[in-house]
């Protein structure tokens, strides 16, 4: 779904699958090279199935609900994948997108909400094979949450995934024309991205609960550490090989629910400089003092404050 005018400011609600719900509002900037001022900031507890409502209205009190609305899917409420480009004209894409996704499952293509973005790898090496991300969603679940939402008086501009916020964030940490590579903990796993000039080129998602680092024993953690580390380096190679036009230089890692100590491993287990986010040079953290103190808070609300970065990108 898209607005008329560009708006001048977004709340963000991410319903993830992890411990806590967060909300941001935040407001955009006119001036060239201004940043985005976070004027609020929450997390909640995961209300469970039962208790959705209460906790989407008790979200909008406590955040501003003037400026349009935007929500974000958990991982396992939508699949992202990279598909063969048809050679069809853009008008046709999306049906035919829509049968190659339902031949490849148990659901029929009318059952399915699909959108797709091209991986625009064309202009650097016209020789390589079209591809697009395209995001399916069950059109059943995705109505009965609509209908969730409005219960509760949310009434979201866009449904966005975590997927596409990490890359607007990590769009903004592009120095010239290297590629941008963001590591992103969260309490399930960590995710990563990479992005080019503002647009997704690959992903990669780890499913590491944050509960198992806590509990390990110090080699227990070690392993850890080194499933983690191990993923990140073929990553970068992956990258390295098939996009040679977009250098990855350095790791910037956010902050973790939890410290687990995975930034160290990382600076001293890959072969480039490894960065911790600074949030504070994304975004104007001045209205959301708690968000600006706190590494945890900054991460739980990651994914919430990429989606807000729409309108950069």
């Amino acid at each position: 779904m898209r607005l008329a005018t560009k708006p001048k400011g977004w709340t963000a609600v991410d319903c993830g699958d992890g411990p806590m719900w967060c909300a941001v509002s935040v407001k955009t900037s006119v001036r060239a090279g201004a940043r985005p001022h976070v004027n609020a900031a929450l997390a909640l507890p995961n209300p469970g199935p039962d208790g959705e409502t209460a906790a989407l209205k008790e979200i909008l009190r406590r955040i501003d609900s003037r400026v349009p609305v935007l929500v974000t899917l958990a991982r396992s409420q939508y699949r992202l994948r990279v598909m063969p480009e048809p050679p069809v004209p853009d008008r046709e894409m999306q049906a035919s997108l829509l049968w190659s996704v339902a031949a490849e499952s148990d659901d029929p293509h009318e059952d399915l909400n699909l959108a797709w973005m091209r991986i625009p790898a064309q202009d650097a090496m016209p020789a390589r094979p079209r591809q697009v991300y395209t995001m399916t969603a069950s059109k059943v679940w995705l109505a009965a949450q609509m209908a969730l939402w409005k219960q509760a008086g949310v009434k979201p501009k866009v449904v966005d995934i975590r997927e596409t916020a990490l890359r607007n964030v990590a769009a903004r940490l592009e120095q010239g024309d290297d590629g941008a590579m963001l590591v992103a903990p969260e309490d399930a796993g960590v995710g990563m991205v990479f992005t080019h000039r503002g647009s997704l080129y690959f992903d990669r998602y780890v499913e590491q609960p944050i509960a198992e680092w806590r509990s390990a024993a110090p080699e227990a953690r070690a392993r850890l550490h080194e499933r983690i580390v191990a993923q990140v380096l073929r990553s970068i190679d992956v990258v390295q090989r098939n996009f040679p036009f977009m250098p990855v230089r350095r790791v910037v890692v956010a902050p973790a629910p939890e410290p687990v100590g995975l930034i160290e491993a990382l600076a001293a287990r890959v072969p480039l400089p490894v960065e911790p986010l600074d949030l504070g040079r994304v975004f104007d953290l001045g209205g959301a003092a708690e968000l600006a103190q706190t590494p945890a808070l900054q991460s739980r609300c990651l994914v919430a404050l990429g989606a807000t970065l729409r309108a950069y990108h």
